[in-house]
């Protein structure tokens, strides 16, 4: 997990923010999950499987955030993926985590099961009759599976084009009739994607103003007058934000630091001034940039009139290295760069 996951995952695991998300994406922003009823569990789930030689594997995985819902008497598992890139195997990825986590609910019913015999047998009490079925099963006739929804919180900037469900990951040729066949017995699994840049102002709307906020942000991030437009706009939300949603838009926002920050958690932090600070230093950014490209053209047009790194030097009164370099990167292209060329390899 990266620097960038982590921090998402931190901002989305606060409580009252989870069960937004999930009452956004399944309730369209009817209020059924409350923070109150939810409780955060271990990530981390562990099986062993034996091939059919007998041979035992282990495996191990981390999911982001999962939550235990208690709908009154009811128990659901709530689990949130956060990516900022494309994974194409997605739904095989989500299908094994939730997988994995049925096998743990399995072995944990059935562990459950024997300690019971074990207590009963101790004090005399009469034990369960388990039938042979449920015995080669390890799971009683009655016994019932807590459901897990899980989400994908994608966060990238480019819109995913990856695989939403395991029939988007088959090659299934032949005919439409074959086709129609396989479909009707191979298993699917879809997942529950969540492109956050790319909601519509209907799907946002079902989020409280918290997440409201940060997902409509995201639609600018690209755009630094409009983003800056609407900064000024939620002027009351991001002057006062609290430490780890400054974090998240941190990320967003591909800031490289904030001024003044801190990690005093408890402190909040006015992300207008930061982001004032971000748009000022875009602009001159962009002039820095302009000013190289400037020098760049000047020096491939006495490039190819024969002149050498230092009579280039001496005409334009700048540092003999620094037109060094350009000349090298100009030789490089043999003549076919670009202006843009130049500058990706000398500044990028």
């Amino acid at each position: 997990m990266g620097k960038a996951d982590v921090n998402v995952n931190i901002w989305l695991n606060e409580k009252k923010r989870f069960a937004d998300l999930f009452n956004g994406v399944l309730y369209k922003g009817k209020q059924v999950i409350r923070p109150e009823e939810l409780e955060e569990i271990s990530p981390v789930a562990s099986v062993s499987i034996k091939n059919r030689v007998g041979k035992t594997r282990n495996m191990k995985k981390y999911r982001d955030i999962v939550m235990r819902w208690k709908n009154n008497a009811t128990f659901v598992l709530l689990a949130n993926e956060s990516q900022d890139k494309i994974h194409y195997a997605m739904p095989q990825k989500v299908m094994l985590y939730d997988g994995m986590d049925y096998e743990e609910q399995i072995r944990n019913l059935w562990k459950q099961r024997m300690e019971c015999q074990k207590q009963a047998r101790r004090i005399g009490k009469p034990l369960e009759h388990l039938t042979a079925a449920e015995y080669l099963s390890r799971f009683r006739k009655n016994d019932r599976l807590i459901p897990i929804i899980s989400l994908v919180f994608y966060y990238g900037s480019d819109p995913w084009d990856g695989p939403q469900d395991l029939y988007d990951m088959f090659r299934l040729e032949g005919s439409e009739e074959e086709k129609v066949v396989l479909e009707k017995y191979l298993p699917n699994y879809k997942i529950n994607l969540v492109d956050a840049e790319r909601m519509n102002e209907q799907e946002i709307k079902y989020f409280s103003e918290d997440l409201q906020v940060i997902l409509t942000m995201l639609k600018y991030r690209h755009e630094k007058n409009e983003l800056k437009e609407y900064i000024n706009k939620q002027k009351r939300y991001f002057q006062n934000v609290d430490y780890e949603t400054s974090q998240v838009i941190k990320v967003f926002l591909n800031m490289k630091s904030i001024p003044g920050e801190t990690d005093e958690r408890k402190v909040n932090v006015n992300m207008c001034e930061a982001l004032e600070e971000m748009y000022n230093d875009a602009i001159k950014e962009g002039m820095e940039a302009g000013t190289k490209k400037k020098l760049i053209e000047q020096v491939m047009k006495k490039v190819k009139k024969g002149l050498s790194a230092e009579e280039i030097a001496d005409i334009f009164e700048e540092d003999t290295e620094i037109i060094k370099k350009i000349c090298i990167a100009i030789q490089t292209c043999e003549g076919q760069c670009t202006i843009d060329d130049v500058y990706e390899q000398l500044y990028k």
